[in-house]
């Protein structure tokens, strides 16, 4: 399920095989093999107050923010354990301008009929998915850091209005792994826009959730049709493990000794939590990186050993049907020869 090659990682996804309701793990992603830590993003798409909190947007418009709640405690590790490998992240947030200037007439309407008007109050004095208010914010758990790029725009494809596609080009990234609210939304429309740029998407499963929990899945399987027409998918577990390898990768590779120079990595890499200084923490934070390197490591072991197991059984598999083979064979040698 694994490969690490000198750095690079490569993470077995779900890709169809048979009926949606019944994918296997079958092929890699990227597509085209193990691809380096720089070359790859993670692209958290609009984990704001307003699609989170009870008071928000999405909570007023009818929509299910149990599930979104969940999903932000099942992304904070892949983005902590981003960090630790050295992967860069990208943030967004849906939003309009004070004036509204850029929000469209029919925006305006539909969000109004909805029951949460683009624009309008919320009981806590809050403006629904307005620039500079406490809704548009992002999430506290997953607050980008320093060295983080934050991506603002009013629409639903992040490509659209913002300059996501030449960040992403400036910085060398070919391969996105993305999560995000809403799935039906913004992901979905994100991730068209990402292929139709030729970024190769892998979407975490468990990393997203919808207005209503019933539409998750129909887009899920949308992604995965004619082979992957918009990418591959993979949960949360598989994706610690490949960040977790490569962490380990980083951390391990010796320096360059010639050739062009590296790009320069986000403040935060596998290298960092090795050696912690006097101003990278206190003594918990330490302890509490060191905790999610151990864990990630442990989980990836998981892997290999079920993997292991799996094989023997198809070892064993191979071998009784081979001696059930042999028998058939000689019981019909045997019946032609008394005849």
């Amino acid at each position: 399920d694994l490969e690490r090659h000198n750095g690079k990682f490569v993470i077995a996804p779900k890709r169809p095989t048979g009926t949606p309701e019944h994918l296997t793990v079958a092929g890699s992603w990227p597509h085209d093999g193990p691809c380096r830590p720089d070359e790859v993003a993670l692209l958290l798409i609009d984990f704001q107050s307003d699609f989170i909190d009870a008071d928000g947007y999405l909570a007023k418009v009818g929509g299910d923010i149990k599930p979104a709640q969940e999903v932000v405690m099942k992304v904070k590790p892949i983005l902590e354990a981003a960090r630790s490998a050295g992967v860069r992240v990208f943030h967004t947030r849906e939003g309009h301008r004070p004036s509204l200037a850029d929000l469209s007439k029919y925006k305006k309407w539909r969000s109004q009929r909805a029951g949460a008007e683009v624009g309008a109050s919320s009981e806590t004095g809050s403006t629904f998915l307005v620039r500079g208010s406490p809704g548009w914010d992002i999430t506290p758990e997953l607050a980008p850091i320093e060295g983080e790029e934050v991506i603002d725009g009013p629409g639903y494809d992040k490509f659209m209005h913002t300059d996501l596609e030449h960040c992403l080009r400036c910085a060398g990234v070919k391969y996105l792994i993305v999560a995000g609210l809403t799935t039906e939304v913004c992901v979905s429309s994100t991730v068209r826009g990402a292929t139709e740029r030729g970024f190769e998407c892998l979407l975490v499963t468990d990393g997203t959730a919808a207005t209503e929990q019933n539409h998750l899945r129909p887009h899920i399987d949308t992604m995965l049709v004619e082979g992957g027409i918009f990418g591959s998918v993979a949960d949360a577990h598989r994706v610690l493990v490949a960040f977790g390898s490569m962490g380990s990768a980083s951390a391990s590779d010796p320096p360059p000794t010639g050739g062009p120079e590296a790009p320069p990595r986000p403040p935060t890499q596998a290298g960092d939590l090795e050696c912690p200084s006097a101003d990278q923490g206190t003594a918990e934070e330490d302890l509490e990186k060191q905790n999610l390197r151990l864990q990630l490591r442990i989980e990836q072991l998981k892997l290999e050993l079920n993997t292991a197991k799996l094989e023997a059984i198809e070892d064993k598999n191979r071998e009784l049907l081979a001696e059930a083979a042999w028998k058939s064979s000689s019981e019909s040698v045997t019946s032609s020869g008394v005849a």
